[in-house]
C-alpha cells in the first residue's frame, strides 16, 4: 500500500472509526506505521450480533487501550422508531456518536476505512436507486462540523488483503458481511462477480470512471450554486433563488441540501416530490424519511420534525 497522501498531515489529530474488522484495523495500522501519533479510534456497539458484538468491543480495548472510545447503541431499536432499514439506522447511530466524540474530544476530523471495492458497490447501487447517478462516496465529506476523511478509497480489497498477511495482523472477522441478506452484501457477493464473469474483466475500474466524471459534472453544478445565495442565515433554502436555477441544478441543490442533513433514502422520486414544492399551489410539506419533513413557508424551504 501506498503512504498516506499529502494532504493528510501525521502531527495533527484525527478520530479514526474502527470496528475491529479487517479494514478498520488495516487503517489503524497503516497510519501508526505512517508516524500518524495523535489518533483517538470510536467504536460504536451496534448492539446488534450479540457476543459477537462483544467480543470485537474486547479486542479493541486490548489493542488501544486508553486511545479508544466506545459508544454503545441499539440499531434495531432506533430503525423500528425512524422506519429505516437497519443499514441506514447503522450509519445515522455512527454520525451521531461520531458527532459526540468530537464534542468530547475537539477533533472534528474523521478517517474512515471505505476502500475501492466499498466504492465499486456505493456507485452501483446508487445508480440503481436513481437518486443522483451513479455517485460514490467523497475522500472527503462535510457532515456539518465533522469531515469525514476516506484515504483508503483507491486501495483495493485484495491490498488491504495482502497487508494484513504480510504484516502478520490480526482482526475481528464479521461473519455477516458473507450473508446474503443486505443489499450491499449481495451486491458484493452475488452482483459485482456476475459482472465480471459477463464481460469478462473487472468491472470496478469502470464504476470508478463512471463516477469520476459524475463527480466531475457534479463540481461544474455546485461552482454554480456556491456563487448565488441560495441559502439564508437560518440554514433554509431561499425560493425565489431555487426557482430561478435550471431542473438539473434545483435537483442537485435539493439532493446537497437533504444530504447534508442527513436525511436517508434520497431516491430520484423523492427529490423530484421536493422539487415541486417549490411551487406555490403545491402541498406546503413533504414528509421525509427518518420522520422529518420539507415544509415551504414565506418563500424559504427548510425541514422540521
Amino acid at each position: 500500500m501506498k503512504a498516506p497522501p499529502a494532504w493528510l498531515s501525521p502531527d495533527k489529530p484525527y478520530l479514526v472509526g474502527i470496528s475491529g474488522g479487517r479494514d478498520s484495523v488495516c487503517l489503524y495500522h497503516w497510519l501508526v506505521s505512517h508516524q500518524f501519533q495523535n489518533l483517538t479510534c470510536c467504536h460504536l456497539h451496534h448492539g446488534l450480533r450479540g457476543h459477537e458484538a462483544d467480543a470485537d468491543e474486547n479486542f479493541l480495548r486490548e489493542l488501544l487501550g486508553s486511545d479508544l472510545i466506545v459508544g454503545h447503541t441499539d440499531v434495531t431499536a432506533l430503525a423500528e422508531k425512524e422506519s429505516l432499514s437497519l443499514e441506514t439506522a447503522a450509519r445515522r447511530a455512527r454520525h451521531t456518536f461520531f458527532r459526540d466524540c468530537a464534542r468530547r474530544t475537539g477533533i472534528t476530523q474523521v478517517l474512515l476505512a471505505h476502500h475501492a471495492d466499498d466504492q465499486a458497490e456505493t456507485i452501483l447501487f446508487n445508480l440503481l436507486r436513481g437518486s443522483a447517478g451513479p455517485k460514490g462516496m467523497k475522500p472527503r465529506q462535510k457532515l456539518g462540523n465533522l469531515t469525514l476523511i476516506r484515504p483508503l478509497l483507491a486501495v483495493r480489497r485484495t491490498e488491504i488483503n495482502d497487508y494484513l498477511s504480510t504484516h502478520q495482523i490480526s482482526f475481528r472477522e464479521d461473519h455477516s458481511n458473507a450473508q446474503p441478506f443486505a443489499t450491499r452484501n449481495r451486491l458484493r457477493h452475488e452482483a459485482l462477480p456476475l459482472l465480471a464473469d459477463i464481460l469478462g474483466r473487472d468491472p470496478v475500474p469502470a464504476l470508478q470512471r463512471t463516477e469520476q466524471l459524475s463527480r466531475d459534472l457534479e463540481e461544474i453544478a455546485r461552482d454554480t450554486l456556491d456563487s448565488l445565495d441560495l441559502l439564508d442565515p437560518q440554514n433554509r433554502l431561499h425560493l425565489p433563488t431555487f426557482r430561478s436555477l435550471s431542473t438539473a441544478l434545483q435537483r442537485q441543490a435539493l439532493h446537497d441540501y437533504l444530504r447534508n442533513h442527513d436525511i436517508p433514502n434520497l431516491t430520484f422520486d423523492l427529490i423530484d416530490r421536493a422539487r415541486l414544492l417549490a411551487h406555490p399551489k403545491a402541498p406546503p410539506s413533504l414528509n421525509l424519511p427518518g420522520g422529518q419533513r420539507l415544509r415551504r413557508k414565506q418563500a424559504r424551504l427548510f425541514l422540521s420534525p
